[in-house]
């Protein structure tokens, strides 16, 4: 019987690692690791050990396979099975769960009054942290060649503007709070 997302075994970094070998080719998990990096770090976290542990994961459910070199640092290169290709394909079929955003900063802004003297330094920081990410996300090359990884950059820069101007107009408000 194939895996499922009802009993368990399946979860989104399992369709992260398919989704990789599937646009990107096999990898070895230190390929993965840095692709997750360039690509989906930004809207999905993904801690190493699960990471890291996936692929092998996947080897034993049929959706993945793995070759080792024979000689040298004996890598371990990582493929999608036709399997691991028709699971990956199933599940961009079905309706996307209703996304789950948590940032810390609006929490902290949310209780704010009980300090407002802390709301610029928090503004102030934000702006500086979002425009270092924008900086990343206009790199040139960065998202490929693939017109869905495009799409997604291009919400990603668009959020974080958004985002920077929303911290600045805080900032604009406290000048007029003054």
């Amino acid at each position: 019987m194939p895996p499922s997302d009802s009993d368990g075994s399946l979860r989104p970094i399992t369709f992260i690692v398919l989704g990789l070998l599937v646009t990107a080719g096999p990898q070895t998990s230190y390929e993965l690791r840095r692709n997750v990096e360039l690509s989906v770090a930004f809207f999905w976290q993904v801690p190493r050990s699960q990471l890291y542990a996936e692929p092998q994961r996947l080897v034993t459910l049929g959706l993945v396979s793995a070759t080792q070199e024979e000689i040298g640092r004996r890598r371990r290169t990582f493929a999608v099975t036709d399997a691991g290709r028709e699971e990956l394909v199933r599940w961009l079929g079905e309706p996307a769960e209703a996304s789950q955003h948590r940032d810390p900063a609006m929490l902290k802004l949310f209780f704010m009054d009980a300090a407002p003297e802390l709301i610029e330094p928090l503004a102030r920081r934000r702006v500086e942290e979002l425009s270092g990410t924008l900086r990343f996300l206009e790199q040139p090359g960065l998202g490929g060649v693939q017109p869905s990884h495009l799409r997604v950059l291009t919400w990603g820069r668009a959020t974080v503007r958004a985002n920077t101007a929303f911290w600045r107009s805080v900032l604009d408000d406290l000048g007029g709070e003054r």
